[in-house]
């Protein structure tokens, strides 16, 4: 598990304490005050706070990925892969926020958000699996990409030959341990009780599971963590203790995935970001 000990895992340390500052007071202030009980819901809404923080996140990797371009094309030869990956990066981000941004959505009430008795779940689990089917394929590449891969290579001691091509392009894509706690964080933001269908409870284990894992491998390699990933782990720890006492806040509301789609779309552009830092210092290192 790589431990980002440069200027850009500073940067990325403190941009994800940012936004967890911000979830944080939305849930404290809904789960305590009952003046404000009814603000996160004000925040998740079709195309609210959080829907224009995921667009504005994938604008900036957007933006950074077009950097990328111009900087390593004029740094080094730039690698065909890498090159189709952050062109691609470039060009889907752009779309997506794009498409976003021309969809016309029929402004939601409060009322429409909470799990009254005609939107309580009594579907059959295949009509639950394809109307939740994006969630479900983003959890899924977050879990499978993000969590275990890395940090079962990490157990197994499963190290890339960075002699091959392809050793090298997995060691310089592996995600950091900075990924690795946000993408946690990401999946940590669900009811820890109060569930709806069989999904999420599968959301439920898969994720006790990673935390299981990463505590493993925490153990391991506790020696290696400096300021920032203290930081880090201590922002997961206290964020996952949030979630389960505010659980009855995000079962009121299944539309608390679009705080998981923000935390997606960041994990994935720190992602990126590392890979291509990585890419460009990876001489020096």
């Amino acid at each position: 598990m790589r431990i980002s000990n440069n200027l850009l895992g500073a940067i990325i340390s403190c941009v994800f304490f940012a936004l967890f500052s911000w979830i944080a007071i939305l849930l404290i202030s809904s789960r305590f005050f009952d003046t404000f009980s009814y603000i996160f819901f004000v925040f998740i809404r079709d195309q609210g706070l959080f829907s224009f923080l995921t667009n504005a996140i994938l604008f900036c990797g957007a933006l950074i990925a077009l950097g990328f371009l111009i900087v390593a094309s004029w740094y080094k030869k730039l690698d065909v892969w890498l090159y189709t990956f952050a062109l691609g990066m470039c060009v889907g981000c752009v779309y997506i926020v794009a498409f976003c941004a021309s969809t016309e959505i029929k402004p939601q009430e409060l009322t429409d958000l909470l799990l009254i008795e005609s939107s309580i779940d009594h579907r059959s689990m295949i009509e639950s699996l394809w109307d939740y089917k994006l969630r479900i394929i983003l959890s899924l590449i977050v879990y499978v990409f993000f969590i275990f891969m890395p940090l079962i290579f990490a157990i197994l001691h499963l190290v890339p030959n960075t002699k091959t091509y392809t050793g090298w392009l997995l060691d310089i894509t592996q995600p950091s341990f900075n990924t690795i706690v946000i993408a946690l964080f990401a999946c940590a933001f669900q009811p820890f009780y109060f569930k709806q269908n069989a999904y999420d409870y599968i959301d439920l284990a898969l994720f006790a599971a990673g935390i299981i894992l990463f505590f493993v491998v925490l153990v391991r390699q506790k020696h290696t963590l400096n300021f920032y990933g203290y930081s880090n782990l201590a922002i997961l720890i206290f964020g996952v203790v949030l979630v389960a006492f505010c659980s009855n806040i995000l079962a009121s509301s299944d539309q608390y995935f679009s705080v998981r789609y923000t935390l997606y779309a960041f994990v994935f552009i720190v992602w990126c970001v590392e890979c291509m830092y990585n890419y460009i210092t990876y001489d020096e290192e």
